[in-house]
């Protein structure tokens, strides 16, 4: 008869997501996860197979969590200049953690781990692809509202949006200050004025 979990594993995942992310995929050891988890090596791989497996679920859980909250703030009501200004102020609180800025973690998995590992990559691209899906149908929104040219190409403003969270991500883990990532996003949103 098999012993019965003793740990949460939606607890260990967070924790695990929240080591990811800081460190990132190579630069964390199965030893960082134990430590920060509190849950042994055999009960870690006896859920998650791997490493590599956890990581895995890690992105998907960071795409349930944190994605799913900041896109929450881009499905407001309201003026779309507004809404996503509130939506990448959101996103640039939420990427400043309590391990320190941290940036996107799915950027993150982009630059370190995607190019040699295809699972990976498609979480990437289903992350971005999620993006521009919400972004567009944001966009067509404010256009059919009045709120938005509707000769503006919504496609390409949302794959724009896109980029420049990632972006944002990115400076923002890189060590740019606050206020050069602030005129960035004001450039960015000048485009919905």
């Amino acid at each position: 008869m098999a012993r019965p979990r003793e740990f949460d594993a939606d607890e260990a995942l967070d924790k695990a997501m929240h080591q990811f992310w800081a460190k990132g995929y190579h630069d964390t050891s199965i030893r960082d996860l134990v430590n920060r988890t509190g849950v042994n090596y055999y009960g870690l791989y006896e859920v998650f197979d791997s490493k590599h497996g956890l990581f895995l679920a890690a992105l998907d859980r960071y795409c349930g969590t944190v994605t799913t909250e900041v896109l929450a703030e881009v499905r407001k009501p309201g003026p779309l200049r507004a809404v996503l200004q509130g939506a990448f102020d959101h996103l640039l609180g939420v990427l400043k953690t309590p391990d320190g800025r941290v940036g996107c973690m799915m950027c993150n998995a982009a630059v370190e781990v995607a190019p040699a590992d295809p699972d990976a990559a498609a979480k990437v691209r289903e992350h971005m692809a999620l993006l521009r899906r919400v972004f567009r149908k944001r966009i067509l929104e404010a256009q059919k509202d009045g709120d938005l040219d509707t000769g503006k190409d919504a496609g390409a403003l949302a794959e724009f949006l896109t980029t420049t969270a990632y972006s944002m991500g990115m400076l923002l883990r890189s060590g740019c200050g606050d206020a050069y990532i602030q005129r960035q996003l004001k450039t960015t949103l000048s485009l919905f004025d």
